[in-house]
C-alpha cells in the first residue's frame, strides 16, 4: 500500500511539475546596446532594448536622456550596477531601459537617441556624448 500510494504522489508531483512549465509566460527578450554598439534594431515581437553604459557615480558624472523622439520611445527605467568586486571607488554600468510605442511599428522608423555623461551641475553640453541610430520593422 506504501508503494501505490509513493507512486501515485510522485505522479502527482510529476504532473504539477509540467502545468507549471506549461503555463509559464514566454520570456521577453530585451536586447542590450552600449557604446560600442549603437545601430539599435527593433521589432514588434520585442519591443524593449536596454542601453548598458560605463558609469562611475562617486566621481559626480551620470547619464542624461538628452534627446530622443517621445512619439516612438517611452523610456521604462534606469538602474546602477556596481562592480562586482567591492572597491572604492570602482565604477559600474548604468542600464537603461526603453520601450518603443505601438505606433513606432506602423511603418519602418529611423529614429535618434541622444546620452550625455555629465556632472549635473556642469553645462550639459560639455560632457561626453553618445548617439544610437534606433530602427523598426
Amino acid at each position: 500500500m506504501l508503494k501505490q500510494m509513493t507512486v501515485i504522489a510522485l505522479l502527482c508531483f510529476s504532473c504539477v511539475c509540467v502545468a507549471a512549465t506549461m503555463n509559464k509566460p514566454e520570456e521577453t527578450k530585451v536586447s542590450t546596446y552600449n557604446e560600442d554598439n549603437t545601430n539599435i534594431i527593433v521589432t514588434r515581437d520585442h519591443p524593449e532594448f536596454t542601453i548598458k553604459l560605463k558609469s562611475n557615480p562617486t566621481t559626480g558624472y551620470s547619464w542624461f536622456l538628452r534627446e530622443y523622439d517621445a512619439k516612438l520611445i517611452a523610456p521604462v527605467n534606469k538602474k546602477y550596477k556596481g562592480p562586482d568586486k567591492k572597491l572604492i571607488g570602482a565604477g559600474g554600468f548604468e542600464i537603461w531601459t526603453f520601450k518603443m510605442k505601438p505606433n513606432a511599428f506602423a511603418v519602418p522608423h529611423q529614429t535618434s537617441l541622444r546620452m550625455i555623461y555629465a556632472r549635473p551641475w556642469n553645462k550639459l553640453d560639455s560632457g561626453t556624448q553618445i548617439v544610437f541610430h534606433v530602427t523598426t520593422n
